[in-house]
């Protein structure tokens, strides 16, 4: 009995919804109802309104706990970003301006002054950027998939910006209602 009059004491903030049978999927058990947070207090702009966080999954505010809160989560979207726009440029590069007949040594060097056996690096076989851009513009394959990288790109910076905005309610959340600290 005093166990039942702990538990009733530790969710009296929260008020159960009212059964909706038309708003509930089918299968879903009767024994599982919403508990919605009721803060006391005056509502204004700058308080949270708790129902959206009834909208939000479970899995998403476990990946944003599992994820260590909204910075880190901030960071790790845009280093992923960053990390694509990375891969795109460095692979155009090398597709593009390496002349991989002279880094391998099957056409010889054009400078005068170093020797036939000499060890060749990479600047020695970069194109000049005019040719560079040649030989980018010359690629209609290469060209296409820039574009579809950069379409790709563009659908991954749409879908981190609406994660962080569902990020930041949940942050919100966990601050406002939950009372616990970023």
């Amino acid at each position: 009995m005093a166990e039942q009059g702990e538990e009733d004491r530790q969710y009296r903030q929260y008020r159960r919804l009212e059964d909706c049978e038309e708003d509930s999927p089918p299968g879903e058990e009767e024994e599982e109802q919403l508990l919605l947070h009721v803060t006391e207090g005056p509502t204004g702009p700058g308080r949270v309104h708790h129902m959206f966080v009834a909208s939000l999954t479970p899995p998403h505010i476990y990946q944003f706990h599992q994820r260590n809160g909204f910075a880190c989560v901030l960071l790790s979207d845009v280093l992923e970003l960053v990390q694509f726009l990375f891969v795109v440029t460095f692979s155009t590069f090398l597709l593009c301006c390496v002349d991989y007949d002279v880094l391998f040594a099957t056409r010889p060097l054009n400078h005068s002054h170093v020797p036939e056996r000499a060890k060749v690096t990479l600047p020695d076989a970069v194109l000049p950027a005019p040719q560079c851009a040649r030989r980018l513009r010359g690629s209609g394959w290469l060209l296409f998939l820039l574009v579809l990288a950069g379409a790709v790109w563009l659908c991954r910076l749409v879908t981190a910006l609406r994660r962080l905005v569902g990020y930041w309610e949940i942050r919100s959340f966990y601050i406002r209602a939950l009372g616990i600290p970023a």
